[in-house]
């Protein structure tokens, strides 16, 4: 088949985002025709890769848009730039199905539902979006978190308004062949707006390479349990409420806590852990390191934390987990999806001191209880086998043919 996927985000050497937008149009090209429109920053960093390996069934295009837009559009107004982007990546998608004779329309980045483009309005292709986030909101008792922030996310939830009804009128959603979401509350956001007969399915985003799936050393039980936070120090990521819940355990404990990641935020956590006698003992900030040098911290940490506010699902959770290490995160949003009892740890509260006092918990039981990290960790490393970009073109590929089989005669 002719795949064009749709990918602001695609590096192959980066995460998040970046990642998804590479690993998923690359793994297509093992068995399709496959087209990627990108953005023009990202040309560097794929030509660097093709100097050194085959080219393959895939083609790359760049889309830019001038710079004032960039300027104008950032942080919670961001989708505003993304929007832009996609107006001009639409003519050149439009370019592309005429001269290449696309089937399938595929995008993929970015993930935010509020950056949903008009590719269903190009005749003779099937439009398949997603999975899609974004209609995630803070839960009320995690809000005293995100105070001295409020106003970006009274913008976002604005925004979010806005282009609910703006997309829902305009019928963006009704022209989606097949629309996918991250978690439940993004979908649940859209309800009103989606055509009665589609059913969304709720499917994560990320993915994972087969080869990278591994195990991981397991520590003796008498040795200090080693936590790993990674993502980039912003408030929503939660680390004040980590810190909260760590100054609670109790001095004897035996553990380290490694964040690693760069931000706003990062001298606001350091001060903090420096003017506590118990958080420098057993917090250590790495600041950012390269994308590249991750291996080495999930070599050595027995269980990741993510204590995100709110979040679509968050690619580490799954590189973590395809090293055999279970994950402790809020029983919401993607990791609701992609966690249960047996691979992590879910907490969750009605009030502020709910979510301290269960993340804690949590906390406590793997430090109390390696065996129980093993088998979770164990679980979790089995459990990242289903969402191997592979598996994930398994299914990406069925849906494709079942939208192209879908209205001809």
């Amino acid at each position: 088949m002719n795949i064009l996927y749709i990918a602001y985000s695609c590096s192959p050497y980066h995460g998040s985002e970046d990642k998804i937008g590479w690993s998923l149009p690359m793994e297509s090209a093992k068995t399709n025709n496959v087209f990627v429109i990108t953005k023009e920053e990202q040309r560097t960093y794929i030509a660097q890769y093709f100097q050194s390996n085959p080219g393959g069934n895939i083609r790359f295009y760049y889309v830019d848009i001038p710079n004032v837009f960039k300027k104008l559009f950032k942080g919670p107004l961001y989708s505003g730039r993304l929007n832009i982007w996609n107006r001009r990546a639409q003519q050149v998608a439009k370019e592309i199905c005429e001269k290449e004779g696309i089937d399938v329309i595929h995008q993929i980045a970015p993930v935010e539902f509020r950056s949903i483009g008009a590719y269903g309005k190009i005749p003779g292709v099937k439009f398949v979006c997603g999975p899609m986030g974004g209609g995630e909101y803070i839960p009320k008792g995690l809000r005293p978190y995100a105070k001295g922030h409020g106003l970006v996310e009274i913008v976002r939830a604005l925004a979010n308004a806005w282009y609910k009804c703006k997309l829902g009128l305009a019928g963006t959603f009704r022209r989606c062949d097949k629309l996918l979401f991250s978690n439940r509350e993004t979908r649940s956001y859209l309800r009103q707006h989606l055509p009665k007969v589609q059913h969304p399915k709720i499917m994560t985003e990320i993915g994972i390479d087969i080869t990278e799936i591994s195990e991981n050393p397991r520590k003796a039980p008498g040795e200090k349990r080693r936590f790993l936070v990674a993502g980039r120090l912003v408030y929503r990521k939660g680390h004040a409420l980590l810190l909260d819940a760590l100054e609670q355990l109790p001095e004897e404990m035996d553990y380290e806590c490694r964040i690693v990641g760069d931000g706003p935020e990062y001298e606001t956590i350091k001060n903090r852990c420096q003017s506590s006698e118990k958080l420098s003992k057993h917090v250590v900030l790495t600041g950012a390191i390269p994308y590249a040098r991750m291996v080495e911290e999930y070599d050595r940490a027995d269980v990741f934390v993510m204590p995100s506010l709110r979040e679509t699902t968050g690619t580490v959770l799954l590189e973590a987990m395809s090293k055999g290490i279970p994950v402790i995160t809020v029983g919401r949003f993607g990791g609701a999806v992609l966690l249960d009892e047996h691979t992590g740890w879910h907490y969750d509260g009605n009030s502020r001191q709910d979510y301290v006092a269960n993340l804690k918990k949590a906390v406590t039981e793997c430090i109390q209880n390696p065996e129980e990290i093993s088998r979770r960790g164990e679980n979790a490393r089995k459990k990242a086998e289903n969402y191997t970009w592979q598996r994930k073109m398994v299914y990406f590929q069925e849906l494709y043919n079942e939208v192209s089989v879908t209205g001809e005669d």
